[in-house]
């Protein structure tokens, strides 16, 4: 009898969440397919069973119903390039948090990244905004970039003098990783000279990418998972997430090193890395300097700063191998201008052109990267339907980077790799539409950063031709939405084989290098 009653109740709790989500949420209204309003699982075929398809089955959505979509019970998508300040960057007076929902499936919780209050991810970035500035990028990074730009292309000699193939995404893999190292800890592990473990390392983190869709729809594996004994546990982890705890158990033991030093580690007042200065910051109360949110701020920061650049970099030097017009090009804007300081090279506008040509075709964090309004409405008026929508406070609102970068009106054909389109008065209004790094208080802190390490590395990988080896298109293609653009699943990386030092000599015939994703299935 107790089981009949609890099935009744649960039939009817269940047909109340159903009828007030398709009928009397405040979001009712909002164009979408009824299943996706309905529930969860639409979302969940799409990004589990296609795989991580649901990025682009949005965009279908879009030309189906208009600029505004429901695409789950709680949440928007808006495809109106010119609204994107209203989620992002809106201003003073305006709070942007985060969707918990979304935080929680990287599990870095207490990172700048985690921070799902508006007020406190303030707090955390106001720490470290003074190491990520422009300023002190150029003051504290150059002699470490000249350093390791060298290591770079003596790997390049070896390469050309062994004949062996390289693949250029472990090695960029193995650069960013040792730039944001030293700059959190003050040493790194010098993953640039070995090229294997850099291999090990890249796809250890493709293969945790790839279980971020699965935790964000069974949050409750992962916790079940760490409650299990150590001899289970290791057995049903998959090696990628293995990986992932020896990396997280060598940021601990990095913080626990750092917070065990004197404080003035160089001897002249100035700390010696990112984690010495938050150990001793001001802006932080001690709640916030605890050695568990340290470690994961640690953890975003060095995937973050590894992984995003590293995926830049192979597609800057993919197109450049692929297209020789645009080498040609690019190699007698740095002959003409023969300086190779990061302040000389940043005023080149071929080599910027390439630089942010590479971040848009590798479209930053591919997810919806969601904002909630936590305490005033957010108003959408549709100029095409001629609707206007009032999005109550506690909405999830989103957009995503495909749907802005690929946007023909702002970018005609949009999977060319074309430099030449963030050139003159044009390429400077187009701008406001680079959401590789998203915008406003949240974007990513490590911009600067990102674009130091892109210029030096791209001057340096324009000093060598090479020829790929058994690489194409759909190595660096946006075609599956794994938190990060990821291409086809068993590509090797972008693999070439070193012929020798360049002269601008070395045009060909122009190709056209596109990366095109595929149709949402």
């Amino acid at each position: 009898m107790k089981l009949i009653w609890f099935a009744v109740l649960a039939t009817f709790y269940s047909l109340g969440i159903a009828l007030y989500r398709l009928f009397w949420s405040p979001l009712a209204r909002i164009p979408g397919p009824r299943l996706a309003a309905l529930t969860y699982w639409y979302e969940c075929y799409y990004d589990l069973f296609q795989p991580a398809q649901y990025v682009f089955k949005i965009k279908d959505l879009h030309r189906k119903y208009g600029p505004i979509v429901r695409i789950t019970p709680a949440e928007v998508s808006i495809d109106d390039p010119d609204f994107v300040d209203s989620i992002y960057a809106p201003g003073v007076g305006h709070k942007r948090d985060k969707d918990f929902q979304k935080v929680k499936a990287l599990g870095i919780n207490t990172s700048i990244g985690g921070a799902v209050a508006h007020d406190l991810h303030r707090r955390r970035r106001d720490a470290l905004n003074p190491w990520f500035s422009h300023r002190q990028i150029l003051i504290k990074l150059v002699s470490k970039l000249e350093h390791k730009i060298r290591q770079l292309e003596d790997g390049f000699v070896r390469a050309q003098q062994s004949g062996e193939v390289i693949n250029l995404s472990d090695v960029y893999f193995g650069l960013a990783s040792d730039i944001v190292n030293d700059y959190c800890f003050g040493h790194d592990e010098n993953l640039l000279g070995d090229v294997a473990l850099a291999h090990t390392r890249r796809e250890n983190v493709n293969g945790v990418l790839r279980a971020v869709k699965f935790n964000l729809n069974f949050s409750w594996v992962r916790e079940l998972m760490r409650k299990l004994p150590p001899s289970v546990g290791a057995r049903a982890t998959p090696p990628g997430i293995r990986d992932m705890i020896r990396f997280r158990i060598g940021v601990r033991k990095e913080i626990q090193s750092i917070i065990g030093q004197k404080s003035n580690d160089l001897g002249d007042g100035e700390p010696k890395s990112i984690f010495h200065e938050l150990r001793d910051s001001s802006v932080l109360p001690e709640s916030e300097k605890s050695p568990q949110r340290l470690e994961d701020e640690a953890t975003l920061l060095v995937m973050a700063g590894t992984q995003s650049t590293q995926l830049s970099l192979t597609m800057a030097h993919y197109h450049l191998l692929a297209n020789p017009a645009i080498m040609t090009k690019l190699r007698a804007e740095l002959v003409s201008h023969p300086s190779n300081t990061l302040p000389d090279l940043e005023q080149l506008p071929y080599l910027n052109g390439v630089i942010q040509e590479a971040h848009r075709l590798t479209f930053g964090l591919t997810g919806r990267n969601a904002r909630v309004s936590p305490d005033q409405p957010i108003i959408y008026k549709s100029s095409s339907a001629g609707y206007t929508y009032v999005l109550p406070p506690g909405t999830s609102i989103s957009t995503s980077t495909l749907l802005v970068h690929t946007n023909e009106d702002i970018f005609p054909d949009p999977f060319v790799f074309h430099p030449e389109r963030w050139l003159g008065p044009d390429g400077s209004k187009r701008r406001k539409y680079q959401l590789t790094f998203s915008k406003g208080p949240r974007a990513c802190i490590g911009i600067h950063l990102a674009n130091a390490e892109m210029a030096v590395a791209i001057a340096a990988m324009a000093r060598w031709k090479m020829q790929f080896f058994e690489t194409d298109e759909q190595d660096v293609a946006f075609l599956h939405d794994y938190h990060v653009a990821t291409p086809k699943l068993d590509s090797k990386g972008v693999r070439a084989i070193v012929t020798g030092k360049a002269s601008l000599d070395d045009e060909g015939p122009p190709l056209t290098a596109v990366a095109r994703p595929l149709e949402a299935k």
